[in-house]
């Protein structure tokens, strides 16, 4: 009983020191999009370098989350958690002291190299060590900090901070709490005392044969249909994600005319929406279902961003629209990406798992897109940029008909029913 509680208690510790360091992530990152209108204009660049800033890092955070994740799966999750944390924190105060555009181009590079290695280590360490049936509410809980300190909390912060200090110091502020972060970790956090090749996830579509036989090669979690379909998925995602969030501040500012701060209020919509969508849409689909929540989710979210789009300039409508709309559209994220993945291979296989769709998604909708999205924009105007981040969620949608469900809780009901069917109460 004493080691249950205790296995319980350091369950939750973990959820929530990766929670909180998940959402630094989330902040470190997206800051540079709220800055934009002002470092725009220093720099003196048009929007496709402003989307090349985030596209460099997308590119990073793909080699490091696929990469890392992997090393992870043989010598330990905070063997490089804790190293990865500690240097993009450092390299988040580097971007405040860029002297040009190539510089900045170079430190979010670098930035992103620790932030990716931060995502696939954080959700395999906590796929491992959460009890089955509450494995989508703990991975929901852990990036639900994504959108609420990145986008909810950081459009906010980054704003105002930046009118009483300028933009470079931001920087230097949205670091400091990862460091803090990465030496708690180093002093709480546990190594996984199973070992990697012989421990797997608790979950019946992984038969015995493919237990015995897998191993933890870079590309061997692709033999899985779930994560070549989360591949797919992601690249949806993160363009509907990244195309929407590079171009949403200059959006409201540039074509609805709004002030920065304004904006600002506008954009938390989104992220306190994503907070509470990650919670609440993944937790639903321990009951209802992997597949089911992602169709509907992912549906009601393109509908949100085509409202958005064509609802004016309503400070008060926009940000309700954005909440709505972010509650579905967040809520995807740990499903896709790491339910679906984790809980269709092996235990040992898990970081892998979760970082291949991730760098996939990475490389076309963080890294590629938003350089597309900022040709059309110069061109074609930014309305034509947001149609882009309308018509992904669309397709994710479609695409997500033909994932296997893994929800431990649904599952056991499907045995359930086909046992009592099978019965004979003939005789």
């Amino acid at each position: 009983m004493t080691n249950n509680k205790n296995s319980k208690a350091y369950e939750w510790k973990l959820v929530i020191l990766l929670t909180i360091l998940w959402g630094t992530v989330g902040l470190d990152r997206l800051a540079i999009v709220y800055l934009f209108p002002m470092i725009m204009p220093e720099f003196n660049l048009n929007n496709a370098q402003a989307g090349a800033l985030t596209s460099v890092l997308a590119m990073t955070w793909a080699v490091s989350t696929w990469g890392l994740g992997n090393i992870s799966d043989r010598v330990g999750r905070k063997k490089i958690l804790i190293p990865a944390t500690i240097f993009f924190s450092l390299m988040s105060w580097v971007s405040g002291i860029a002297k040009s555009y190539s510089g900045l181009m170079i430190v979010r590079g670098l930035l992103g190299i620790g932030e990716g290695g931060v995502f696939s280590t954080s959700v395999a360490a906590i796929s491992e060590v959460s009890t089955p049936s509450k494995r989508g509410l703990n991975l929901g809980i852990h990036q639900s900090s994504f959108p609420l300190v990145g986008i909810g909390l950081g459009a906010i912060i980054a704003t105002q901070l930046t009118a009483v200090f300028g933009w470079r110091l931001v920087f230097f502020i949205v670091g400091l709490p990862s460091l803090i972060i990465a030496i708690i970790l180093g002093i709480k956090m546990k190594e996984s005392k199973l070992s990697p090749k012989n421990s797997v996830q608790n979950n019946s579509i992984i038969n015995t044969q493919e237990q015995t036989e897998a191993k933890s090669g870079i590309f061997e979690a692709l033999k899985y249909r779930n994560v070549k379909l989360s591949s797919l998925v992601g690249c949806f995602y993160m363009t509907w994600l990244f195309v929407f969030t590079t171009f949403a501040m200059m959006f409201l500012t540039q074509v609805r005319g709004m002030s920065l701060a304004t904006a600002g209020f506008v954009m938390s919509g989104f992220g306190f929406g994503g907070c509470v969508g990650m919670i609440l849409i993944s937790g639903l689909s321990d009951y209802f279902g992997r597949r089911t929540m992602l169709i509907i989710s992912f549906f009601i979210n393109g509908i949100s961003v085509l409202l958005f789009t064509f609802s004016g300039a309503n400070a008060v409508v926009l940000f309700g629209i954005l909440f709505v709309g972010a509650i579905f559209g967040f809520g995807c994220a740990p499903i896709y990406m790491s339910l679906c993945t984790t809980e269709s291979v092996p235990k040992h296989l898990a970081g892998s798992s979760v970082g291949i769709p991730g760098a996939v998604g990475e490389v076309f909708g963080a890294m590629i897109m938003p350089i597309i999205a900022g040709i059309v924009a110069d061109n074609l105007g930014l309305t034509s940029t947001m149609m882009l981040a309308t018509i992904s969620p669309f397709i994710a949608a479609a695409v997500c008909f033909l994932y296997i469900e893994t929800s431990p809780r649904v599952l056991a009901k499907r045995n359930k029913a086909e046992n009592l069917s099978s019965l004979d109460f003939t005789n």
